[in-house]
Formats: C-alpha cells, structure tokens, sequence
C-alpha cells in the first residue's frame, strides 16, 4: 500500500471488531423497519456496520504499517467476546445500538473486548497517535447519522448473543455521498 501512495499523505483509520453478516443482516433489517425512511436520519450501510474499538484519524500512509504491527501485537492471543444489544441510544449525531459484553463459559475472567480495546489504546497513546477519550469505551454499532437528533425512541433489534468474526484495521475515504471503508489489515482470535 505505501508503495502506491506518498508516505505523508494521510489515511483515516479506524480499528473494529466485524460483524458477523447475519447479525449485520438482522441490524439491516431493523434499520429499514425503524429507521430508514424517518426525516434527516441516513442508515448506515450493512457492509459499514462495526464495533468500533480506537478511531486514530488522520495518519501519515508511511506509519499504516506500524499501526497493523501493533494491532497483530495485540492481539495475538486474543480471545472472542460475546455480546448482545441493550440498548438505542442516540447523540448529538448519530443512533447507535449500545452492547454489553457478556461472560464465557468456563472462562475466569471478564472482559474480552475491554481487554482487547484496552490494550491498542494504550499502544497507540505510546506510540503519539491516540488521545484517550475521557470517557470508558463503550461497545456499540452505529446505525443511523443525522445533524439533528431525531429522539427515536426504539426498541433494539432482537439478536440474542453474537461474537465478532475478527478485528479489522480500516481506512475510512471520506466522499460526498458518505464513507467507505477499506480493510487494511485483519486479524483472527486466538484458538
């Protein structure tokens, strides 16, 4: 990739656990019997449905090797969470679908994505690029964007429990019809 491009130009990139394509099918099923169709309110595309774990912005196209570095490194012997939807939750600019993580059978410890989350967030501060938010990571799915809230009030999708298919370096390219997203790097869970 860096061949392809000067090595200060910048790429957008994002780190996120990928859906599983039912559970993306079920949320794009609900989007279109709930949201699509409500006025000011764009529903994310299926193929765009994430839970996003660090948001890095901008980086030099030069350092987009470094960042998969650290995301293999971290998880290299990560284990697959499990989660289901709580809740729709809106802010200022977009409807997302807050998770809970939920506990693994026969494992003592809790936690797996916090884990997982916790563990780029503080290679990526190490490293400069990541400016922790002040506020504890939240999984959710963002499902909806919008310049004013809309103040839907709905019921979350029935999914049950569900776990990620992988993790997934994206590039994000901005364009006037919305963003797309392209895989930069992707990495299984261990065992």
């Amino acid at each position: 990739m860096c061949q392809e491009r000067s090595l200060t130009e910048q790429a957008r990139l994002f780190v996120a656990y990928r859906l599983p394509e039912p559970v993306a099918e079920a949320i794009a099923a609900w989007q279109r019997q709930t949201i699509e169709g409500q006025a000011g309110v764009r529903p994310t595309s299926p193929s765009q449905l994430h839970i996003t774990m660090v948001f890095l912005g901008s980086q030099p196209v030069g350092g987009i090797d470094a960042i998969a570095d650290t995301v293999r490194r971290c998880l290299v012997a990560a284990r697959r969470p499990v989660f289901h939807v709580a809740r729709y939750h809106e802010t200022a600019r977009v409807g997302m679908l807050n998770l809970q993580e939920e506990p693994v059978a026969g494992d003592p410890l809790a936690g797996r994505a916090n884990e997982s989350a916790g563990c780029l967030m503080q290679e990526f501060q190490a490293a400069g690029i990541y400016k922790p938010m002040f506020r504890d990571w939240r999984p959710h799915v963002t499902v909806a964007r919008f310049r004013t809230p809309p103040q839907l009030r709905l019921d979350p999708p029935a999914l049950g429990s569900f776990s990620p298919i992988d993790v997934v370096l994206y590039e994000s390219m901005l364009s006037p019809s919305g963003s797309s997203y392209r895989a930069v790097e992707t990495v299984g869970f261990a065992g």
